[in-house]
């Protein structure tokens, strides 16, 4: 169980970036949807983080990526994400994801299963990010890895991004490749678990952002709470993300927020399309 979230701006100011990367701190730190889901057991994310973005500089592509093991809310964390706040503000658009992990007890701990997971094609990079749970042992096994030194979301995400940089390499229309992708990958869902994601795409020298949404037979209203994904838009910004964010994001700028219905969504600044039905 994890918190994600996505935003793309033409040009976003540092106190509009500033207010959405806090909002997502603060819904990492205290989760009520978490502490209902879990019957008072947990209310934080705790168990690592990461950024990726990409956006353009003088009409050039660049990119920013890290990760971490230490919880979002700790001060180190704080202090490296003020660091890129710095940087990514300047990108001109700027296409953002951010996750903050809690890990399950039998999944595999360390920085190298912090969220984004990134692969590289010869044409462009992906990155990737989930909340939810996958078939971990049928993804290994297609994948022809060893499952226990890997987590589900990082096997999901593997599979994504290389069916997608690969119909995109043989010239498909990009946002059928990313839907007909995200369809087949239902099947790799946990039931009552989501197939949640982030998808940051540089392909081509352009950015590319998308964000799904679907919950596999939820067992009850916590869970189905728990998963919602809530978009906010302005004139020239969409931000999309875990629902626990609604109850820290403090933006006057908004022009309307609504929660998402099922589906795959491909976001640009102040729009977001919707792709296909999950």
């Amino acid at each position: 169980m994890c918190r994600i979230a996505a935003f793309t701006s033409d040009k976003i100011s540092e106190s509009t970036l500033s207010s959405i990367i806090n909002a997502f701190i603060k819904s990492a730190q205290h989760d009520a949807y978490l502490l209902r889901v879990t019957n008072g057991k947990y209310s934080t994310h705790d168990d690592g983080w990461g950024i990726a973005a990409t956006g353009l500089i003088k009409n050039n592509p660049t990119t920013a990526h890290y990760k971490s093991i230490d919880p979002i809310f700790y001060e180190s964390s704080t202090r490296v994400l003020s660091l890129f706040l710095r940087k990514i503000v300047n990108y001109q658009p700027v296409y953002v994801i951010l996750h903050a992990r809690k890990s399950s007890a039998s999944e595999p701990f360390g920085l190298e299963y912090a969220h984004p997971f990134m692969m590289l094609s010869s044409n462009g990079a992906a990155w990737f990010a989930h909340n939810g749970g996958a078939k971990k042992k049928i993804l290994a096994e297609k994948l022809g890895v060893f499952p226990w030194t890997r987590v589900d979301s990082e096997l999901l995400g593997y599979h994504v991004m290389n069916n997608i940089l690969s119909c995109a390499e043989n010239d498909e229309n990009l946002d059928k490749c990313v839907a007909e992708t995200y369809i087949e990958s239902k099947e790799y869902i946990v039931e009552g678990s989501a197939l949640n994601t982030t998808l940051l795409l540089l392909w081509r020298n352009k950015p590319h952002l998308y964000i799904t949404y679907w919950v596999k037979e939820p067992v009850n209203e916590a869970i189905r709470d728990y998963y919602e994904i809530v978009v906010y838009r302005t004139s020239n910004m969409i931000l999309a993300g875990s629902i626990s964010i609604r109850d820290h994001l403090s933006l006057d700028v908004i022009h309307d927020s609504w929660i998402l219905e099922p589906g795959v969504y491909e976001l640009s600044p102040g729009e977001i399309r919707k792709l296909t039905d999950l």
